[in-house]
């Protein structure tokens, strides 16, 4: 969504940086996984502080690399298979993206670096204490959908300075519960009542939202990855995904207005 179906890419980042930064922070969620103890809020600390450090050091914005991080800490996930297939996966959209804009068909973006300011630095900070505190819960009772990675950073992108995902928070939400409905109805009349692939039902719900964020002219990233993980969780905890997800993304959405009500007002 971010870097090939919007007009222009989502992100203040190069393609370079963007690349380096997700796959080096996969590397890192599986290691977190591997070498750290089986503290759930422990290991998501560490992986929060890892991805914000990467992309605050790379001077870019590329925030779903926090969720390239986070993603294996949920889910235990220690094969480095994860890391080949999010750096083959990350690399064969990039190079999509340079055939769209050799043809004309998408906007090339020119990155500007982002200097880590101490104001920059202020609000990573207050971004990290406020996601570790909405998770300790989630964490401590494993209801990990409450704070699936794609909500965190949903949260990044919303209370950052100047967003203007915050002007339309409500769509967001809108689209996010939207989103999570449609994974798991694609999972559930696509792949296991009709049958087929997974691949496929992925592919109708990722369209579906697709779809819905041209209507709403909102090109929201972090709910097409959303709409897609459902189909790698287990069909068991599919029922209550859209719940906890909904759910989660509401407090998450009120913590971002807290943070920018009060940089506000500091200001």
């Amino acid at each position: 969504m971010g870097a090939l179906i919007a007009p222009v890419q989502s992100w203040n980042t190069s393609r370079t940086r963007l690349f380096a930064a997700i796959v080096s922070v996969a590397v890192a969620g599986v290691c977190i996984v591997r070498f750290i103890p089986e503290i759930l809020i422990l290991r998501i600390a560490l992986g929060l502080l890892v991805a914000v450090s990467v992309i605050t050091l790379s001077k870019a914005n590329f925030v779903p690399a926090i969720s390239a991080c986070i993603l294996p800490i949920l889910m235990g996930t220690k094969s480095p298979v994860y890391v080949i297939s999010v750096a083959v996966m990350t690399a064969f959209i990039l190079i999509f993206q340079k055939v769209l804009e050799y043809f004309g068909l998408h906007e090339k973006y020119e990155y500007r670096p982002i200097e880590p300011s101490s104001e920059l630095l202020k609000l990573r900070a207050k971004q990290v204490i406020t996601a570790l505190v909405i998770c300790i819960l989630p964490a401590h009772f494993h209801e990990i959908f409450f704070i699936a990675p794609p909500l965190i950073v949903a949260f990044f992108e919303l209370s950052g300075k100047g967003s203007k995902l915050m002007k339309r928070k409500y769509t967001a939400i809108a689209l996010m519960a939207v989103a999570a409905f449609a994974g798991v109805m694609a999972r559930f009349f696509i792949s296991e009542k009709l049958g087929l692939t997974l691949t496929f039902g992925a592919v109708l719900s990722s369209a579906v939202i697709f779809v819905l964020c041209r209507k709403a002219k909102l090109y929201f990233p972090p709910c097409c990855a959303i709409s897609t993980l459902p189909f790698i969780i287990p069909k068991t905890a599919i029922i209550k995904f859209p719940f906890e997800v909904t759910a989660g993304y509401i407090v998450l959405t009120i913590a971002a207005v807290i943070i920018t009500q009060i940089d506000n007002n500091t200001n």
